[in-house]
């Protein structure tokens, strides 16, 4: 198995493309707390190891060796929601989905977790077809987003994902990024980027996450730069 150019990886890439709109309708979602993690700075040395050797080695070796980075960060800090949610998508790129999914429930229970991971966990979720656990996935996430943009209301990033886990909550691909003009007028410095992500169909995130664990079940030999490629090649159509 070939993993190359992680970092744009199915993930990583796709959800910093479709990292909501505040379309996502005004109703009473329940309070979150979205202060940020306190970094121990022991776990973040090997965190850091990580994300560097995660940045420059693409085979399965070092990814492997980048889950053992992550693990030792966990082992001093339990509770650090990026130790889970990263190496929840290593293993995903791996096409392991159920160990993929058992680290980004667990990062679930023990509150580890942030509006991106739901988010992602609402995926890996659906990818295995749990489809009432990923509903709740996908307005948890909706929920910690539109906390997020309310306190950080210039970021995109949170904008673009919140537009996508309202569109999986509501079951409606057409409902992301539906308000494009907006949308425009609410970030003309990200125009590129708005372009790229308007027309990725968030369901479509779900049937790539299934292609890896499928070419992986079955010994096949897969580039995710190929496969980023395809998705930005449809969304440009």
């Amino acid at each position: 198995m070939n993993i190359k150019s992680r970092k744009s990886g199915f993930l990583l890439t796709i959800l910093s493309m479709i990292i909501t709109t505040t379309g996502c309708h005004s109703r009473q979602e329940p309070k979150v707390d979205i202060t940020p993690h306190h970094i121990n700075l022991q776990a973040d040395s090997f965190y850091q190891q990580a994300m560097t050797l995660m940045e420059s080695s693409y085979d399965v070796d070092s990814t492997r060796k980048c889950i053992r980075f992550l693990d030792k960060a966990l082992a001093i800090d339990s509770l650090n929601p990026d130790y889970y949610g990263i190496k929840a998508k290593l293993l995903s790129e791996m096409g392991e989905l159920d160990s993929a999914l058992h680290v980004q429930t667990l990062a679930m229970k023990k509150k580890a977790i942030t509006g991106e991971y739901l988010f992602q966990l609402g995926l890996l979720q659906a990818a295995k077809d749990m489809y009432t656990e990923a509903h709740e996935s996908f307005g948890q996430s909706r929920a910690f987003l539109q906390a997020v943009l309310k306190q950080y209301p210039d970021s995109l990033g949170a904008f673009i994902l919140a537009e996508a886990a309202n569109a999986l909550y509501e079951k409606e691909d057409s409902l992301f990024m539906r308000d494009i003009d907006e949308i425009r007028k609410r970030f003309p410095e990200r125009l590129m980027e708005i372009e790229m992500t308007r027309r990725v169909k968030p369901h479509s995130l779900v049937n790539q996450i299934r292609n890896i664990q499928i070419k992986k079940d079955y010994n096949i030999d897969f580039d995710l730069d190929s496969l980023v490629e395809e998705t930005v090649k449809r969304v440009r159509e």
